[in-house]
Order: structure tokens, then sequence, then C-alpha cells
């Protein structure tokens, strides 16, 4: 919604999705620079990111679909029209909101992403049936590419993420300049792909006067597994449970979780069997459409399988890892305790699979038992305590990806940390304006979200629902409820106030 207040001259940030009550999804940002153009003004809007809310069934819609955050006027209003879409990444939460706009018959102004994050796009357009004549503009974009949009200038820089072209983006107008950090760690050890571009922000630091960071993993201490940690726990285990099979379920939309586990079998020379649900497979035909060949890293090494019967499982000479996506295990594979070992990547996708194990008395151990199995695309709070030195301090936070309330209660760590907050918590559909100088909210309205319906006849259709708890007793309880955000942040607190005693 826009308002009055982008008729003065100045920069603002309104959070339409991710800085959400509790549910943490349908991430969408706009920002709006209004300068003076002789005795008019001018204004250029981008959006970043275009998601899909997870939990929409918990907004009470019979018959849902989706859900998107509601950015109707940025698409049809002459006067405040987007002129850009940046797409950080290829995750359905940053993306998958675009097909339903563009079946409900919203046009859509060209979009900006990397090339992997187009090639998932691609493939949702065609699964929903979208005439090519209908899609946007596609521009693709690299780490380091500066684009002007209007009287903004947009720098792209590398981010490391769990997927590949995963950006943030340095957003610079005349009032202030904002690094957006998409989804980020500060990991250095990405497999295949570029990692976060700390050389550059440093290049920078000088001129960033805001932080628009994902805290999505600031319920944590210390740094971000990094992904060279995960591929040595992987050989690690392998070697010390000495068992001929071993079943690697990683979570389907992380390729560099099939990347990690294919890296440790080959090192110990086993061979692979890729096996799972067809949407694994459409994400592995996506890794090697973007270019990565298994069988050329396989080499003469190891034999390598897209198939589970059992011709090809007899070829792996009862030496192999089985990687992919999948919560059962075919008779094919014969596994049992004596042969048998399981390592489960993902805290509760597979729970299924733990029962299935524990039938066969087969062994496994998780992230449960070893953290850094999980391979992590989110900054923990050392991260966040790095960024802000290699900022010298100087910048204020906008935290988003996360609930509400875990700013709220993170303030006095963050205090106690050297990290600006911005004064007020921000939420959805509010509008703030920028400044070098401080952040001021200058109108909020209710958040909401448009639940996507379709009637049979190929349209979407949207239904107004304002925004609302919507968590539950689901993973956002069992993970990162209130409680425990409280007890955690206490804890850091009270080890830095020693820290600090110490040195002094």
């Amino acid at each position: 919604m826009m308002t009055k207040a982008f008729d003065s001259i100045g920069f603002y940030w309104q959070p339409l999705g991710g800085n959400n009550i509790d549910q943490i999804s349908g991430h969408c940002y706009c920002y709006t620079d209004v300068v003076k153009c002789g005795r008019q003004s001018e204004k250029t809007s981008i959006i970043v990111d275009v998601g899909k809310f997870d939990n929409h069934q918990a907004l009470g819609i019979k018959n849902s679909a989706a859900a998107v955050p509601d950015i109707r006027n940025l698409l049809e209003s002459d006067k405040d029209r987007a002129q850009a879409v940046f797409i950080t990444h290829s995750h359905p939460d940053h993306l998958n909101g675009i097909p339903h706009y563009l079946k409900a018959g919203y046009v859509f102004p060209p979009l900006y992403a990397g090339k992997y994050t187009f090639m998932i796009l691609y493939d949702l357009l065609k699964e929903y049936q979208i005439p090519r004549s209908r899609w946007p503009k596609f521009n693709v974009i690299n780490d380091g590419d500066v684009i002007n949009i209007g009287s903004l200038e947009i720098e792209v820089l590398a981010s490391s993420h769990t997927c590949f072209d995963s950006f943030g983006l340095i957003i610079k107008s005349k009032p202030a300049t904002v690094y957006h950090s998409g989804d980020m760690k500060v990991d250095q050890s990405t497999c295949f792909r570029r990692p976060t571009n700390l050389k550059r922000l440093k290049e920078r630091a000088g001129e960033i006067d805001y932080v628009v960071g994902d805290f999505y993993g600031i319920y944590s201490d210390g740094m971000a597994v990094k992904e060279v940690d995960t591929y040595r726990k992987l050989v690690s285990l392998i070697k010390k449970m000495q068992k001929p099979k071993v079943f690697i379920p990683v979570y389907p939309t992380h390729p560099e979780m099939y990347l990690i586990a294919f890296m440790a079998a080959l090192k110990l020379k086993k061979n692979v069997i890729f096996y799972g649900n067809p949407d694994f497979f459409t994400y592995l035909k996506m890794i090697i459409e973007y270019g990565i060949s298994f069988e050329k890293l396989a080499g003469k090494r190891i034999k390598i399988s897209y198939a589970h019967n059992r011709e090809d499982v007899a070829e792996m000479d009862n030496n192999y890892a089985v990687i992919g996506t999948f919560n059962d295990i075919p008779d094919v594979f014969e596994a049992s305790h004596k042969d048998s070992f399981g390592i489960i990547t993902a805290s509760t996708y597979f729970n299924p699979l733990k029962g299935r194990l524990n039938s066969y008395n087969i062994r496994f151990v998780s992230v449960n038992d070893y953290p850094e199995l999980q391979g992590y695309g989110h900054g923990f709070l050392g991260d966040w305590e790095y960024v802000n030195n290699l900022l010298s301090g100087r910048a204020v936070f906008i935290p988003t990806h996360c609930p509400v309330f875990m700013i709220d209660d993170f303030r006095q760590l963050a205090k106690c940390c050297g990290l600006k907050l911005i004064s007020q918590t921000p939420q959805n559909n509010q509008i703030y304006k920028l400044s070098k100088k401080d952040a001021q909210l200058v109108s909020s309205f209710p958040a909401k979200w448009l639940v996507v319906l379709y009637n049979g006849d190929d349209m979407a259709y949207f239904s107004e629902v304002f925004q609302k708890p919507t968590s539950g007793t689901g993973f956002l309880k069992r993970t990162i409820s209130r409680k425990r955000c409280q007890r955690r942040f206490k804890i850091y607190m009270a080890q830095r106030y020693r820290k600090q005693h110490e040195q002094n």
C-alpha cells in the first residue's frame, strides 16, 4: 500500500513479508526513492523478493493453494508501479509468489536474478502453464554487477547460502545506502559457488548506513556451520561406522548438501545412488543443467546411478551411498543392521525415515547428535557480530527473516554485542524513511496476506486475510519459540559480560 508519505522527498523501506508475527516465510520488501526533478518529484521503486507464505492453511481460507505478500499496487498502479523486481535466490519463500501473481493476470516489471534462480523460475512457470508471452523480462545478474534503476544504484554481492547464485544487494540512494543481505552466512568454504563477498562489503563499509539483515539464525551463538566442517563430519562418520551401505537423505531445495554428500562418498570411494521423489530429481536435474557433472567429478573412481532397480544396485558391488530425498528404504537395497548406516541431515523432515531405520534395527545419527550435519544457510549471532565489525560498527541493523518477538527480545543482547538496531522492531506493511541520521517510522498499516484460490478456470484469485499468529504447535514452537529465545539470549549475554569482566 502506498501513502502520501511517498510524495515527500526521501528514501523509504517497507517490509511486505519477512517481518511476520511468528512464521518465517513469504519474504518481500519494497525500496522507494523519491527525488526532486525541477518542480516535480520522481519516484523509483524496486521490489526485493516475492515469496510464498508456507503455512497458508492456518490463515483459515478453505481450499487455499498458497498465500503471497500484497504487492498489487506496485504492479498495477501507474503512479506507484515498481520499475524492477530483484530475487535474491531460488528458495520458495523468496521466489514462489511470482507464478501466482502471473496466474492472477498481473504484469511484472523486469526481473533481476541469478542464472540458477531463473532456472527454477522457468520450471515453475512451465508447471503453472503460463504462456511465454506473459513472462516478465529476465535479466541475469552476477557478483559485482552494478545496475541503475531510476535514481537507485544497486550493486550485486554474492552471498553464502544453500543454493547457487544467492545474492545480497547494496542499494544506494542520496539519503542513505542499504546492504540488503538476502539469506546469508559469513562462511567462505561454500561448495561449487561463490561465498559472501566480504572483500567488497569491507571496501564499501564507509558508505553503508543500514543492514537489512537475515536474522533467522540469530538465536544460535558463534558462527554458522561451515560447509567444509559438514563435509569432514560426513567423511568421519562414514569411516568410523565401516558399513558398506550408507543412507544420506538431503533436504530437496539445498543443492549444497547433494554436493557435499557426493564429495564425501567420492573421498571414501563409495559408489553413489541418487534416489528420491520427483521433487528431488527435479532439483538434481537443475544442478546438472547448471553445469555440475557428477560423472566428471567421479572420473573412474566410483560408479553413479540415477535409478535403483536390482541391476543398477547389483553393479554397485555392495559398496555405496544412497543420496537423495527419501523417507523409506526400498527392498531392493536389502538394508540390514549388519551392513547399513543412516546419516540424517535435517532435524524434522526425515522423521518417517528414522522410524523405518528403527524398524530395520539400523543404526543412524542425526543433527541432534552432530549439529554440523545440517549444513546451514543463515548467519548465527557470531556472523552478524563479524559483519558489524567489518562495517566498523557504524551501520544500523534492520532485522528481517525472523519473528517480531525475536527482535524485541534480542535488543539487550544486541547492545551488549555492540550491534545498533533500528529503534522500533519493524513489522510487515510499516514504512520507514531512511536517512544517514535515522530511520523514521512514517506509516503503519495492518499487515495482510493474499490467500490464493484456484476455482477450476485456470485463474488465480486472491482473498485478503489480515496477518495473525499461525505457528500453533508446529515447527516454530519446537525450534525458536519465544521462551527458548529469551533463555538463550540471557545465557549469551551472561557469557559476554563475563568475558568483558575477565578482559578488564
